[in-house]
């Protein structure tokens, strides 16, 4: 018998076998390693400590109001021009202030497990088989034609009710 070696196991070949099919025996004992896919449904976020998480929450809170309550005070308490460039990066910095405490909340557990959960519908979507024009086409047509019938038994039935309830009310 001849012998052919792997780097994890030796297997011997019978006589009048190829080595090929010797080697295959070890690859079918060897395990397999799964390919980069989705986590698992259940799989969780590595978790933010509950002080940090809240602390995070805390400054996300405190950011937004600060934008939203700047903004009113200036308003209050400042004459501007309508027109004037200060009001547009005052509009700018409102929406930048509000856009980092919306960005902060992302680092919280809740804000993980958004992120998790937009990954697995981007992996999802492209899964998706797409119509291609002419179904699309057909299809809209199809939808449009019904709704058109629809409308005209909805037509009918109404004209038919009407006439009924003159009739009655005479």
């Amino acid at each position: 018998m001849s012998e052919t070696k792997s780097p994890k196991t030796a297997v011997k070949a019978p006589e009048g076998q190829k080595a090929e099919v010797a080697a295959k025996a070890p690859a079918q004992r060897a395990v397999v390693k799964p390919l980069k896919t989705a986590p698992a449904r259940n799989a969780k976020a590595p978790a933010v400590p509950l002080m940090l998480d809240r602390m995070l929450w805390l400054a996300s809170l405190l950011i937004i109001a600060a934008a939203i309550g700047g903004n009113y005070y200036y308003v209050q308490h400042f004459v501007i021009d309508e027109s004037s460039l200060g009001r547009l990066l005052r509009i700018i910095a409102v929406i930048v202030a509000i856009v980092v405490g919306l960005g902060v909340i992302l680092f919280t557990n809740k804000g993980r497990t958004l992120i998790s959960f937009a990954r697995e519908s981007y992996i999802e979507l492209r899964k998706v088989v797409w119509p291609t024009r002419q179904e699309a086409m057909q299809t809209t047509f199809i939808v449009f034609v019904a709704v058109c019938l629809v409308s005209v038994f909805l037509y009918l039935c109404d004209v038919v009710f009407l006439q009924v309830v003159r009739a009655i009310t005479l």
